[in-house]
């Protein structure tokens, strides 16, 4: 599977949309909590499966929906692609405003219901919870649906196709990988180094969320303008 120009070019537009799904503050603060608790291991893998399974469905059946619109064609400007573009942007400026909007103890309140809820839990409560924000990942799959539509809206083949998504689906898993993997490497000295990043991951979860939807946003308004949108300005490379 060799990387040609037209490979290249894909990898630099969708790889960053696929590290912007991967800022979601709400899996990596509570995998940190699961990660630096009791029975931690079991536990964390439970945590894990949840968020893999529910971004593994959706991005499945993104991409076989998304494989039945028709391919791009080099010389023309992509209407559907711009409009798939602009209502990513739409989506994450309407995001953007609601988590800069001041929601008094709402981020309190949130991280104490779910505190409660893994508090004592069974393994398949662990999966749920992350099964259920993920599945509900708003952000994440503004930026995952105009990613996994430029893969199959190129001339690539199928092979590197196939690949991109993956890499999309693991880039996107990396706050419920991130945590476990560094209690792996650094053993119980692990759980000091997590309590200060939990505690300011919780704290400004809206604001991280608000600032990446806002730059997001931007570069979405920026693609749907150009050679691989509307057409604007630019030649698709």
């Amino acid at each position: 599977m060799g990387i040609g120009a037209e490979e290249l070019s894909l990898l630099i537009r969708v790889v960053p949309l696929a590290i912007g799904a991967a800022f979601t503050p709400s899996l990596f603060a509570l995998q940190i909590l699961t990660t630096s608790g009791p029975k931690w291991l079991s536990r964390s893998i439970a945590f894990f499966a949840g968020s893999a399974s529910a971004f593994f469905i959706a991005c499945s059946l993104l991409f076989l929906g998304l494989t039945q619109l028709p391919q791009r064609k080099p010389a023309d400007p992509d209407i559907l692609g711009g409009i798939i573009w602009m209502l990513a942007a739409a989506v994450l400026l309407g995001v953007t405003i609601w988590l800069f909007i001041p929601h008094k103890d709402l981020a309190v309140k949130m991280e104490a219901g779910l505190k409660k809820q893994l508090d004592k839990a069974h393994l398949a409560t662990f999966f749920g919870v992350a099964f259920a924000l993920s599945i509900k990942d708003i952000t994440s799959f503004a930026l995952i649906v105009p990613a996994l539509h430029e893969v199959t809206a190129s001339s690539v083949g199928i092979i590197f196709q196939l690949g991109t998504s993956l890499l999309i689906y693991a880039l996107a898993l990396f706050p419920v990988i991130l945590p476990p993997l560094w209690r792996i490497l650094r053993g119980e000295r692990a759980t000091k180094d997590m309590a200060g990043i939990y505690r300011f991951t919780m704290d400004n979860q809206f604001r991280i969320i608000g600032v990446i939807a806002a730059l997001f946003c931007l570069y979405s308004v920026a693609m749907a303008l150009g050679p691989y949108g509307f057409g604007v300005y630019g030649n698709p490379s």
